[in-house]
């Protein structure tokens, strides 16, 4: 198996946000699904549309999301990249 993609630093996962608009990410064995519209985020543990949270633009995802209680600004290097 390939091992996955990792973000290098905060400003590589934002400009994957903002240039692909779709990513599938683990963390902590939990797979999440973000889908970037160019004004809403809207992220859920994937195949549980009732996890969903919608965040108005990248700025307030990036300093509001959190997963297991940890920013995801703080995490970003963590993830586990499936698909982008």
């Amino acid at each position: 198996m390939m091992p996955y993609d990792k973000y290098k630093n905060l400003k590589e996962f934002i400009t994957d946000i903002d240039d692909v608009g779709e990513i599938i990410f683990q963390y902590n064995g939990e797979e999440y699904s973000l889908d970037y519209d160019g004004e809403k985020i809207n992220i859920a543990e994937s195949f549980k549309q009732e996890t969903e949270q919608t965040f108005n633009g990248i700025d307030d995802f990036i300093n509001n999301f959190k997963l297991d209680g940890k920013p995801i600004k703080d995490i970003v290097t963590e993830l586990e990249v499936i698909a982008h």
